[in-house]
């Protein structure tokens, strides 16, 4: 019985310590994973030249030299001898159509065909002497030259020949000469004149995408350069702009340039415009 009982303590310590070599003999097996480091790609976005812009811009207009215009007030004395145009801001409005002259699209062909207005009490409130606004419809043909023409950003300048008519209407008021309490006011009516000068710009268009943009920039028009002229009007509530000379004798007669400065906004069209994207190293 005690040699059975020796047995099994030496058949448990044995069991044991087997198991505990076998325990000490295992290798743990560590694995290396291999990660790929993200690689970074450039795309440059390129557009090609487009086969046609079209251009609608909205205008803020200020008036120079005759047509400053006392800050914006209509001065009565003036407009009468011929001295100043009588009115200094006004709002415009533009088409612009543009073709490229060469495949890189740094010249262009521009047509343009505008619309704006000058009046005398369109921001200041002064009608103590009357008031007055002209209309100006003008059209050209022009050219263009473009640094940036396949980039998003297209910087241009450029000038164009423009051919205008230009009208209007005045109100002269006068006091009364017994009643000075009484004002008494009269029209005249400025006749369309047809006149030839030319329209000077800079800007710069942002191309959203292919088909869309948006352009800024400046432009300076000098409206009657050429076909200056004086008629004397049969009355004295109707005449032309008359800005060829001063002659005492002819009313509302004067050397005046209807010159003035521009602000304008819009938008862009492009039409056959290919995106081409290249990977850059």
């Amino acid at each position: 019985m005690k040699i059975k009982f020796k047995s099994l303590i030496f058949v448990i310590v044995l069991i044991l310590f087997v198991n505990v070599d076998f325990i000490n003999s295992q290798v743990i097996k560590v694995d290396t994973i291999v990660i790929k480091k993200s690689r970074i790609i450039r795309i440059m976005t390129l557009y090609t030249v487009p086969k046609f812009i079209l251009d609608v811009s909205g205008y803020y207009n200020s008036g120079s030299l005759e047509l400053s215009a006392n800050n914006g007030g209509f001065s009565k004395n003036d407009f009468i001898r011929g001295r100043k145009y009588g009115a200094r801001n006004g709002l415009g409005a533009s088409i612009i159509g543009k073709l490229p002259l060469d495949k890189k699209g740094r010249f262009w062909l521009d047509g343009i065909a505008s619309y704006n207005f000058f009046q005398s009490n369109l921001i200041a409130s002064n009608i103590e002497e009357g008031k007055v606004k002209y209309h100006v419809f003008s059209g050209g043909v022009g050219a263009e030259y473009n640094f940036t023409p396949s980039h998003k950003v297209k910087y241009f300048f450029g000038i164009n020949p423009l051919f205008s008519f230009i009208s209007g209407r005045a109100t002269i008021n006068e006091r009364d000469a017994i009643d000075t309490t009484k004002v008494n006011s009269y029209d005249v009516k400025i006749k369309s004149s047809f006149r030839i000068g030319y329209s000077a710009f800079i800007g710069l268009e942002y191309a959203f995408d292919k088909d869309f943009g948006l352009n800024i920039g400046y432009r300076f028009t000098h409206a009657n350069l050429l076909l200056k002229k004086t008629t004397e009007p049969a009355t004295m509530y109707e005449t032309e702009i008359n800005d060829d000379s001063h002659l005492p004798q002819v009313l509302y007669a004067g050397w005046k340039q209807f010159a003035y400065s521009s602000i304008f906004a819009g938008f862009s069209y492009y039409f056959g415009v290919k995106e081409k994207k290249y990977k850059l190293p």
